[in-house]
């Protein structure tokens, strides 16, 4: 066989494995992309979306169940809203853990006391902190 001929089948051979590592990398980047999301919540440039509001009952109560998405804020510690972080900047569901029905919040540096079932939005960079009770995030 000619070193033409064989030159030629090397190259094909690199050009289909390079065709199929960018196809595997493909692959795996929207796999990951995927995975960043919620029930309902759509993950855009990292920041947060609500996209339905299927968190509620039919009575119009905030469903409170642990589910892939929410947040578990610890008493006393702090969280810090970043893209590519725990929490992503957005909007959020504040949930009692436990059957409280207000606590408080260290939001931007202000403690306040919030109830079960407020809305709050966290912009790159606020910090989060359950003083009082441990809290969800939906």
């Amino acid at each position: 066989m000619p070193i033409e001929a064989m030159i030629g089948i090397m190259i094909g051979e690199g050009v289909i494995i390079l065709g199929l590592i960018v196809a595997l990398v493909f692959v795996l980047i929207k796999k990951k992309q995927s995975s960043n999301k919620a029930d309902n919540v759509k993950v855009k440039d990292g920041v947060r979306y609500t996209t339905t509001e299927d968190e509620r009952t039919a009575d119009g109560e905030v469903a409170v169940s642990h589910v892939q998405g929410d947040v578990i804020l610890e008493r006393g510690a702090t969280y810090t809203a970043k893209r590519g972080g725990k929490i992503l900047p957005g909007k959020y569901t504040l949930l009692s853990a436990d059957e409280t029905e207000k606590f408080n919040i260290r939001l931007g540096g202000i403690v306040r006391e919030y109830s079960h079932q407020t809305d709050i939005t966290l912009a790159e960079g606020d910090e989060i902190t359950a003083v009082s009770h441990t809290v969800i995030l939906r």
